[in-house]
């Protein structure tokens, strides 16, 4: 298969970019954009290539290289696939969210209230879950989806105003998927991600200058 790795890139983490070097797939850097300001890039770069997968991350998730080239191969079976891991080190809340009976959406600038709607698994929890899980929420945690999806369903965050906080393209896209009920978001256990993050502790390097679109094509 051809796959590209989208990263939206505004931070400089020496460990990000040690793993993302020994991947072996091709790579495009949104260097110094914020999430909203990819609401046209991200979409122009899909709609004007042609591979066949695109794998969507921002730039604080660590994967082996075993586990990547795992859910490379598990685009074979799934039109979308995800790792996961924590919302921050100091949370054992994951990214894994198993769908209940309630399907309430959340609309406009508003971020989705998961708690409220889906039952998140807890660190804890992880070893009694199945090898393959359908989950609610992606988290952009190393997310491959099928380019004729993309173009379905586009990258969209909640918000296109930088004064407004609702970004969450993640949360954005699963929901629009769960709407639908045409494709499932398959999770693997397997797949757990590192994530450079602390609640409470936000990085003090984001750079949103000298934006760049920096493409390494295999």
């Amino acid at each position: 298969m051809n796959n590209v790795l989208m990263i939206m890139n505004a931070r400089n983490l020496s460990a990000f970019k040690d793993c993302v070097d020994k991947l072996d797939i091709s790579k495009v850097w949104f260097k110094g954009y914020k999430e909203f300001e990819l609401n046209i890039e991200i979409n122009k770069f899909i709609q004007e290539t042609q591979f066949d997968n695109y794998f969507i991350i921002p730039d604080d998730l660590i994967i082996s290289k075993s586990d990547f080239e795992f859910l490379e191969e598990q685009l074979n079976y799934y039109p979308i696939v995800t790792g996961w891991g924590v919302w921050r080190q100091n949370m054992d809340w994951t990214t894994i969210y198993l769908q209940n009976k309630i399907h309430t959406f959340n609309q406009g600038d508003q971020l989705p209230i998961f708690k409220n709607h889906y039952d998140i698994v807890k660190t804890y929890e992880i070893d009694s879950l199945p090898d393959v899980i359908e989950t609610a929420f992606t988290g952009w945690f190393y997310t491959g989806i099928r380019r004729d999806i993309w173009l379905k369903y586009p990258y969209q965050t909640m918000s296109t105003s930088p004064n407004m906080p609702g970004a969450s393209t993640d949360a954005h896209w699963s929901k629009r998927i769960l709407k639908d009920n045409i494709y499932k978001q398959m999770c693997f256990k397997r797949a757990r991600v590192l994530h450079l993050s602390y609640s409470g502790k936000d990085y003090m390097d984001l750079n949103f200058e000298n934006k760049q679109i920096i493409k390494d094509f295999k």
